[in-house]
């Protein structure tokens, strides 16, 4: 099994084995998190996303926020691709992510592999990069 086919998969294990827990932690109530489904887009493979497309199916769920035009990508892959420095990678993160927590955990808009996709991109971040370090429990992250 080739790199990609192993990330794909682990991907779609990842999401079906948590969306229970996922529904079950969206009906916690006043916790602002980011869920664990959302964090396990971060270990898709990058790909184009459907505003990148021409001609791309206008059924398709679209995010609300125009992730390809916020900075701090960078940044954040910067603290990230550093070992030593998981805490500032994660609160990199948490900045620039927990204030689209409730768009990020609905998983019928897109915007979790969105954000994901230019994390990965602009932030040159491997696949995982969030999910691997960030989580801080099994609901996911706590903002």
């Amino acid at each position: 099994m080739g790199s990609s086919a192993g990330a794909v998969l682990f991907y779609c294990v990842s999401l079906s084995v948590v969306a229970a827990a996922a529904v079950v932690s969206s009906t916690a109530a006043g916790h602002r998190s980011i869920s664990e489904t959302a964090l396990a887009s971060s270990a898709a493979t990058a790909t184009t996303t459907s505003r990148k497309l021409m001609g791309a199916d206008s059924a398709a769920p679209t995010c609300p926020v125009r992730f390809d035009q916020m900075k701090g990508y960078e940044a954040l892959g910067a603290k990230c691709r550093n070992k030593a420095t998981v805490k500032e990678c994660c609160a990199a993160f948490k900045a620039l992510a927990c204030p689209y927590n409730k768009l990020l955990n609905d998983a019928d808009n897109g915007c979790a592999d969105e954000m994901f996709y230019f994390i990965q991109t602009k932030g040159k971040l491997k696949p995982g990069t969030i999910f691997e370090n960030c989580l801080e429990r099994p609901q996911g992250l706590k903002c």
